[in-house]
């Protein structure tokens, strides 16, 4: 078989050509670290990649959703301490009240503390977070929830909603961040036509107060009524206890997805990542099969009878 000048220099030419791809190659692997630079290097390796990048970055967003749920739960635990707080002096007061030692000087002096309190519970349950949404309006954040109703003495209204906003802290796993008012301060009377309950029956907190009080000025306190406040401190206190769970849930949670984030991140960095010394050995014996390619082209070049014409 005969071979041409010209055959045996483009051999040799695909040969050095065929080098410096390699060379290329594990230089953009060293720059970058990562040992797949195209889906074309290990395609079923870079369909991995793209599963697990998904999967981490899922996770990322369940733990900013956690923390968001955690500022806010822990917002309305503060609040809520508070007003178990009010309520405790308010139902003191009452227990005072109810005392035959009192006169109604002492009544209408205590009932003027009552109204004062009042007024603290109801700023406190028309507290906006940090988002300036109302906390205890539901899904309704940008109206203030509850308010004295102008035309029933006695009566509050509520204009929220009884809705929760679920947010998601894992694939299939949700926390509510907030509690609407009438499930903590209890469903108010309204407007008229309706009238405001007889004690013993009273759901809503203000209005559970605001009759404390009215007994209290009138010199005749009512056992009913300091119920009504004792049943709404009950309600707050479990409330809170509810918070309390639901901060523990995302705790726990936080730490079930760091450490499946963790494995995520092995996984990840075991199928993409460059073996550093197998590629600094890998770009030394290229580079010296370049040379090579590179120094038999020189001497292919020379292997013609033209030269020694």
């Amino acid at each position: 078989m005969r071979i041409s000048t010209s055959w045996a220099q483009q051999l040799s030419v695909n040969a050095m050509l065929d080098q410096q791809s390699r060379l290329q190659q594990t230089q953009m692997q060293l720059s970058t670290q990562k040992r797949i630079l195209t889906a074309s290097d290990d395609p079923a390796a870079a369909a991995r990649i793209i599963d697990l990048n998904q999967s981490l970055k899922q996770t990322g967003q369940y733990h900013s959703n956690i923390n968001a749920a955690r500022d806010r739960l822990s917002m309305e635990d503060g609040v809520l301490q508070s007003a178990t707080d009010i309520l405790q002096r308010i139902h003191e007061l009452g227990v005072q009240g109810m005392s035959g030692t009192n006169t109604a000087n002492s009544r209408t002096a205590a009932a003027a503390e009552l109204d004062a309190l009042n007024g603290q519970l109801l700023n406190l349950a028309n507290t906006k977070n940090a988002n300036g949404e109302y906390m205890f309006s539901g899904l309704k954040s940008t109206t203030q929830p509850f308010s004295k109703d102008a035309g029933n003495p006695g009566a509050y209204d509520y204009v929220g909603d009884a809705n929760s906003r679920l947010i998601q802290i894992d694939m299939g796993r949700q926390v509510t961040d907030s509690d609407p008012g009438t499930s903590v301060f209890g469903v108010p009377t309204g407007p008229s036509p309706a009238t405001v309950p007889a004690p013993g029956s009273i759901n809503n907190i203000f209005e559970a107060i605001n009759k404390l009080s009215t007994d209290l000025k009138a010199n005749a306190p009512s056992a009913a009524s300091l119920g009504d406040i004792s049943k709404a401190l009950d309600n707050v206190t479990l409330t809170r206890a509810s918070v309390g769970a639901r901060l523990n849930a995302l705790d726990n949670q936080e730490s079930i997805n760091s450490a499946t984030a963790l494995n995520i991140q092995t996984t990840l960095s075991a199928t993409q990542d460059l073996d550093y010394a197998e590629a600094v050995s890998r770009f030394t014996q290229q580079t010296a099969s370049l040379q090579a390619a590179q120094q038999t082209f020189t001497q292919v070049k020379k292997l013609s009878l033209f030269n020694y014409l």
